[in-house]
């Protein structure tokens, strides 16, 4: 008995002996593609029930036999079976879905969805797309990414402005761009350039009005929900990044280099001190540049072109610095970030900086009580020029062989003073920038706070106050400059009386949302309903003073005024009250329907109107789980139908513009005047109805490597809120009524192909295509046509398509030649106006390649726009009235015959081409003229149509092997990235790049000198996590 038993423990020790030696244990990483590690990451031994999970820092370690094989599984990530082939440390990538097709996303209203149960066009854009060139703002980076979305720059320079606009202008003088959602909150659009891209997790595009109409009138034109990061459980992490960008020039109008100063017209005659350039050619002899000094000492300079005009605009620079916290376990999350960014603009002496802080935060009290909130302040500075306009005006004004460069030192340089100028009608562009500045400071305050109260499983409240504040305070001087007796007699120079005004205003909105959520299911229905109230309370307040006119040079005070000082004061409150419901019913979680309907009361309409109601509808259908054939189909993975109708309205009239006001009318020694406003609107005015419909589908083909949406909708705006003609004798020159109709009617498709994709090596290419039609398809009767926000160029014309450019045009014979004067060659004119084309592109193309190899990833997005004409009326003009065009001296400055043109035979009486009749003047006496060639804006409307290589980046995230020698880091990565990098646009344009529109509101399409030229951007970035 005693043997068998010492065999048995023998048996027993040897079989331990041999599990020790035929099982090890196995560690090490486990990482995202951007080398962030992973925590919570499930890792399990195939076909056994050993597991383990990966700490904060992404690390595990777990016991294994020699043969087995470890499966790694996370939300969001692509699962990953691993032969360990004798290893015993292995560091794992996971890649992410390329579709997580049930993963919740946040909808209108802040209704949490998945996308099989949206029946509308949605576009989810993630942070680390939308950062991928590095962009300071978030409109910046969206550029060329969402179909249906149009984005326009309406300048350069420091911290540039964008405009918005998804699926085409609606209202024809109301405001088109997209509404923007902050984490639930609805902000002013003004702060979608000042929030940190660095802090956004994703952005949800909701292209129409048929996802966006829970949030009403503002949700017609289309939604942006951002929504910032947030910490996770169990992982605490830091994250420090800089970028630095160099920005320059990329656009700047061609210029003629063979002609100096002069402005007579017929013999070409040097005149120092000329701005225009109409004189002789440049030969590289030693001419006076300017008068002499009253001192009699005189500048000298070589008569040959140089590239000043270029130079003068400074590379631009930007530092950016972003450092988050996030951290969180299973009661609570937090992020805490704050970023530091200074700039230098292309204009020197312009200066940037923007400091931004971000707090967002989670809480379970209970666990049916929890707690979301968020709440950011920026705060950005500008020092900038006030006189852009008249700088840009300076340089195209100079002639080519002026040493601009030599004259940026006018404190030492007596050459380069306003004294000394060589030119007595501009300044010295040097001296202009350093004189002319404006000083802003705009601070922003957002936060919110979401209470959701969960009695029972079915049940939700849910309570969600929010602010939206902005305090905006700014001066802007001019110089008070008194010339010497000998510039003002001889040279002709005029005194400048100097100016200052101050301005500050304060914008807030508060939200108030109070829901009711109500989710169950019943057999195979799926209900969810949400009833919300809503309070809007938005104030505005303004006060500006000013001075026309200095006492003491220098002393920017308004107290030091001549004269009589200017003032103003504004002051405006609006409240909208909502209600509105939420109703989803699922069926098999294969169909879906979806209804909503909101009522507004508004206080900006008379109480007979101001209470509306629209709802929406809008259905899902999955094929791929509804029919057994199509079920885990190897090619088909997911296939979405879709389709909704809606109906929203839109307020296009400001608070108290119902009722009569009068202006106050300053310059009476007596005191200030009142006059009675020009305009009336109806008291019966109502809102603007938008009714829609679209339909769509979504697929996902071989294993989700093929993703792929089309969208065909259709918009019809009717009631315009326009101005129509009213009898003088009324007091009044008009008169607001609804009238009108306005049409939307376009496709939106998306592409992304991933031909190879595996743990080393992927490769995505793709793109999306907008094409959109829109019309005005009636305005008020006997009114065929109606100026866009006032411009003298954009109109809207009945029958076509809105924004287009009617302007000034040669005579024509029928055949589209243009008619010229038999005797002396100059052209005709035509008696009217010309319609020239639209300025609102009708194709939209974004073409994206992403590709990583290994720790290398590389991505770039290149972008079409065509079909639309472009109006650089302003530049252009101003380039020929000066003689720097480069289409002034097409002919050499001789006499020319004018191209494409015909006269009137005397003797057959029918108009023949011309071929050996020139203008008389080839010179300034031709292309100065207002009437043949200046003041015909025809020949300034060009074509839109480009190709933009947008954005490119290459980044390289450091190994592990690399980082295990760096205490305290768990990732690291480096990258290079530009921005607008290179431009393709046909050779009629010679002037800017057409992305740059001068016009914030719907007139879009211009461009003047008051824009800086456009730029392109290159940096670097450092981002370590820690």
């Amino acid at each position: 008995m005693k043997q068998k038993l010492i065999y048995f423990l023998l048996g027993i020790l040897f079989a331990i002996h041999v599990q020790a030696q035929s099982s090890r244990k196995v560690s090490g990483i486990v990482s995202a593609p951007d080398g962030t590690p992973l925590a919570g990451v499930s890792i399990r031994v195939e076909n056994t029930k050993e597991a383990t999970q990966t700490g904060r820092d992404g690390q595990y370690s777990i016991r294994v036999a020699a043969s087995e094989k470890l499966i790694f599984s996370f939300i969001g990530y692509q699962v990953r079976h691993i032969d360990l082939k004798g290893r015993s440390s292995l560091d794992v990538v996971l890649l992410k879905e390329e579709s997580v097709l049930d993963e919740v996303v946040v909808s209108a209203g802040g209704i949490l969805r998945t996308p099989r149960e949206q029946g509308y066009a949605t576009t989810q854009v993630t942070g680390e797309n939308l950062t991928q060139g590095k962009s300071p703002t978030i409109a910046g980076g969206l550029q060329g990414k969402v179909p249906g979305l149009q984005i326009n720059q309406i300048s350069s320079g420091v911290n540039p402005n964008y405009r918005l606009v998804l699926r085409g202008n609606r209202s024809l003088l109301g405001d088109n761009t997209a509404l923007i959602v902050l984490d639930n909150a609805v902000v002013s659009s003004d702060l979608l350039n000042n929030i940190n891209p660095a802090d956004v997790e994703n952005v949800q595009v909701l292209n129409g009005a048929s996802g966006a109409a829970a949030y009403g009138a503002e949700g017609s034109n289309g939604v942006l929900i951002i929504t910032t990061k947030k910490g996770q459980a169990g992982r605490t992490a830091i994250n420090l990044s800089n970028t630095f960008t160099l920005e320059e020039i990329s656009f700047f109008p061609k210029l003629q280099d063979k002609f100096g100063a002069g402005s007579t017209s017929g013999t070409q005659i040097y005149n120092p001190e000329e701005n225009q350039q109409y004189g002789p050619a440049f030969d590289g002899s030693t001419v006076a540049i300017g008068n002499p000094l009253e001192n009699g000492e005189q500048q000298y300079g070589t008569y040959s072109a140089r590239n000043d005009r270029f130079d003068f605009w400074n590379v631009g620079r930007n530092n950016q610095t972003d450092l988050s916290i996030s951290s969180g376990n299973d009661k609570s999350s937090q992020y805490i970030a704050g970023q530091y960014l200074t700039g230098r603009g292309t204009t020197p002496g312009d200066k940037y900086n923007r400091i931004s802080f971000r707090l967002n935060g989670t809480r379970a009290f209970y666990p049916n009580l929890n707690l979301d909130y968020s709440a950011s302040y920026v705060e950005n500075f500008y020092d900038i020029t006030s006189a852009t306009s008249s700088i840009y005006t300076q340089l195209t004004q100079t002639p080519a062989n002026i040493p601009l460069l030599s004259y940026k030192d006018y404190v030492n340089n007596p050459f380069a003073t306003p004294d000394g100028w060589y030119n007595p009608w501009y300044l010295n562009p040097y001296w202009t920038a350093d004189n002319y500045r404006s000083k802003t400071k705009n601070s922003y305050l957002t936060a919110k706070i979401e209470l959701k109260y969960r009695p029972t499983t079915w049940l939700e409240f849910t309570y969600r106050p929010s602010i939206s504040n902005r305090w905006y305070d700014t001066k802007s001087v001019s110089p008070k400059q008194t010339y010497s007796s000998y510039s003002v007699n001889t040279i002709g120079r005029t005194n400048l009386a100097g100016g200052v005004s101050d301005t500050e205003y304060n914008s807030a909105r508060i939200n108030h949302d109070l829901q009711i959520g109500i989710k169950k299911d019943v057999n195979d229905f799926s209900f969810n309903f949400n009833l919300t109230g809503t309070a809007i309370s938005r104030r505005y307040k303004s006060v500006a003073v000013s001075a026309s006119g200095l006492e003491i040079p220098g002393l920017y005070n308004v107290s030091n005024r001549i004269g009589e000082a200017g003032a103003s004061e504004s002051n405006t409150l609006a409240r909208t009250f909502a209600v509105w419901g939420d109703l989803l019913v699922g069926y098999k979680d294969y169909l879906f329907l979806h209804a909503t309907g909101r009522n507004d009361w508004t206080s900006v309409l008379s109480k007979a109107n101001r209470s509306y109601f629209y709802p929406s509808v809008d259905l899902s259908f999955i094929p791929t789980d509804a029919f057994k054939q199509l079920k885990d189909n190897s090619i088909v993975n997911y296939w979405k139908l879709r389709g909704g109708l809606s109906r929203t309205g839109y307020v296009n009239v400001d608070p108290y513009s119902l009722v009569p006001t009068f202006s106050s009318v300053t310059g009476y020694s007596s005191g200030t005047f009142f006059s009675q406003g020009s305009r009336i609107i109806s008291s019966n005015l109502k809102p603007e109805i938008t009714t829609g419909f679209e339909f769509g589908t979504d697929f996902r083909l071989w294993d989700n490597r093929i993703d792929a949406n089309i969208t065909y909708y259709h918009t019809g705006t009717t009631g315009q809120a326009i101005p129509a003609g009213i009898a003088i004798s009324s007091g009044y020159s008009q008169f607001y009524v609804n009238t009108g109709k306005v049409t939307n009617e376009g496709i939106e498709t998306a592409l992304h192909i991933t031909p190879i994709r595996s743990r080393d090596f992927q490769l995505t290419v793709g793109g999306n295509y907008t094409h959109n039609k829109n019309i005005l398809q009636d305005l008020y009767p006997g009114l065929d046509r109606i100026s866009i926000n006032g411009s003298s160029v954009i109109y809207g014309q009945k029958g076509l398509e809105v924004n287009q450019i009617i302007v000034s045009d040669y005579a024509r014979d029928e055949q589209g030649r243009v008619i010229v004067d038999a005797n002396t060659g100059y052209p005709s004119v035509a008696s009217e106006s010309k319609i020239l084309g639209n300025t609102t592109p009708r194709h939209r193309l974004g073409l994206d390649l992403s590709l990583r190899w290994k720790d290398f990833s590389f991505s770039t997005l290149f972008e079409y726009r065509g079909g639309y004409k472009f109006a650089a009326i302003d530049l252009g003009s101003t380039l020929d009235f000066g003689g720097s065009s480069a289409r002034s001296a097409y002919y050499n400055r001789e006499a020319f015959v004018f191209p494409n043109s015909s006269y009137l035979d005397a003797t057959s009486g029918q108009y023949v081409t011309n071929d050996h009749i020139t203008v008389s003047d080839g010179g300034a006496g031709f292309w100065t003229s207002g009437t043949y060639n200046r003041g015909v804006y025809s020949n300034y409307v060009i074509s839109g149509n480009y190709w933009k290589w947008r954005e490119a980046s290459l980044s390289y995230r450091l190994p592990q092997r690399i980082l295990s020698r760096l205490k305290g880091v768990k990732a690291a990565s480096v990258s290079i990235q530009g921005r607008n990098l290179l431009l393709f646009t046909p050779k009629s344009n010679e002037y800017t790049d057409p992305d740059y529109s001068a016009n914030d509101n719907n007139a879009i399409g211009v461009s003047t000198t008051g824009q800086t030229p456009p730029t392109r951007y290159f940096g670097a970035t450092l981002s370590l996590t820690f």
